[in-house]
């Protein structure tokens, strides 16, 4: 009951302070997001729409605003990306083989959509990435504990089934994203109780991961710590923190576990059926795009073809890239690449700079942002988790990084012109130089 009452303080609290700053909005949505209230609180009711009264909250503060800032600097190509992305998604849409479906993931998607752009515009500094971050990791690790102390108090493992209207796939996915972002906060910040509060956090998503049962959420958490290993500076206190993560994985990963995840490497007569499932239904999304390359069959619209491949009604594809491809088409899955792959890439040389006491934080910033997308990248294969909001907001904390770039780079410039450097003259200290014998300097 607490938890609930705190649920509704929290919703005020962003639901008015976004009318004045609308970041706040921000906030507490992708909270909400993660957190799913409604399933956690389920004893109160019908809560679902609490997320979208903070929405439009937001979007009502942005507009008196005067909409944010475009000013995007290095984020630009990105959020083109994005908006094609979008686009297309609107187009296949309306050209769909089931429009009431389309309509449906339409209305889904907006929700996304949406609070995305106006972040987009509102998120400036360091500051506020920092904030959308810290928002995100506790509000997942508040979901680990939950299923955390069912499993440990109640012999029921809630995370096994799934969460939020999630399979335990979809919600494997969704913690994997969260584990990058909740190490490196754990690693940057400054005092000794939110390196714990992190690390805490942390732990619990670890665990809660394991507890999916989630192959394709293990070899997202696999592809984390290779990309961990890579990006850290090489120092005792850093590879120190990997290898306890690494270890404790290794501990929680029990016999059943392992049996299962065991499967993941397997030859071809030892794969179980499931695997094998996946590879078909994966081909037959390339038999789809081969049908339906520009526009594909239609979002949502998967579900609605596939028992005409010989799979029972409503068969997921088991991918986020594969089934994207199949519904909106090569150019459309080609967009949500570029955006995903070129925030990455813009946030790589961020993430491993020379670290000093100065860009510290920064570099733990977007080095967060990349591990986020390379875990969801990774097991986005394994699953349709198309709608998953936390990869997404995530990869908005990195934009205040890029927008920045460039007015840095700009205001160095400019105070390297301004103060040129002289030359200094060159002048020899008396008795420096020893005149040479018989030498007058005279013709």
């Amino acid at each position: 009951m607490k938890g609930l009452i705190l649920t509704y303080l929290i919703a005020a609290f962003g639901t008015i302070g976004a009318l004045r700053y609308p970041l706040i909005g921000l906030y507490v949505f992708a909270g909400f997001a993660v957190l799913r209230p409604q399933f956690i609180f389920g004893f109160a009711g019908d809560i679902s729409k609490i997320s979208l009264v903070v929405a439009i909250s937001l979007l009502i503060g942005w507009a008196l605003q005067g909409f944010g800032s475009w000013r995007l600097g290095r984020a630009r190509a990105i959020v083109v990306a994005f908006l094609v992305f979008v686009v297309w998604y609107l187009v296949s849409a309306a050209q769909a083989l089931d429009k009431v479906g389309s309509f449906m993931a339409v209305q889904v998607f907006a929700k996304l959509v949406l609070p995305f752009i106006a972040g987009i515009t509102l998120m400036h500094d360091e500051k506020d990435a920092r904030r959308l971050l810290w928002t995100i990791v506790l509000a997942q690790g508040y979901v680990g504990f939950e299923m955390n102390l069912a499993y440990l108090f109640k012999s029921y493992n809630v995370a096994g089934e799934g969460f939020g209207g999630m399979d335990n796939n979809f919600f494997g996915a969704s913690l994997v994203c969260t584990i990058g972002p909740a190490l490196m906060l754990s690693l940057t910040s400054k005092t000794w109780y939110s390196r714990g509060l992190a690390a805490a956090a942390g732990l619990l998503i670890l665990h809660t991961t394991l507890l999916t049962f989630s192959r394709g959420a293990m070899v997202g958490l696999v592809a984390v710590v290779i990309a961990v290993v890579v990006i850290m500076p090489k120092r005792p206190k850093y590879m120190a923190a990997v290898l306890v993560a690494v270890l404790l994985t290794v501990r929680l990963v029990g016999p059943q576990l392992a049996s299962r995840y065991g499967t993941i490497l397997a030859e071809d007569e030892a794969r179980d059926a499931s695997s094998e499932s996946r590879i078909d239904l994966w081909l037959d999304c390339l038999k789809v795009v081969r049908a339906y390359p520009v526009f594909g069959v239609g979002p949502w619209n998967w579900a609605f073809v596939a028992e005409s491949y010989g799979w029972p009604p409503g068969k997921s594809a088991h991918s986020v890239w594969m089934e994207t491809a199949a519904e909106i088409g090569v150019p459309g899955v080609v967009a949500l690449l570029t955006f995903f792959g070129l925030t990455a890439a813009r946030l790589w040389p961020i993430a491993r700079q020379r670290q000093t006491e100065a860009n510290r934080s920064e570099s733990g910033l977007a080095a967060a942002v990349v591990l986020s997308i390379v875990g969801f990248a990774v097991a986005g294969q394994f699953v349709s988790a198309k709608d998953i909001e936390a990869p997404y907001f995530i990869a908005l904390a990195g934009f205040p990084l890029l927008k920045n770039r460039d007015a840095v780079a700009a205001r160095v410039s400019a105070i390297v012109v301004a103060r040129p450097v002289q030359p200094r003259p060159l002048t020899a200290h008396r008795g420096s130089v020893k005149p040479i014998q018989g030498f007058s300097g005279r013709r």
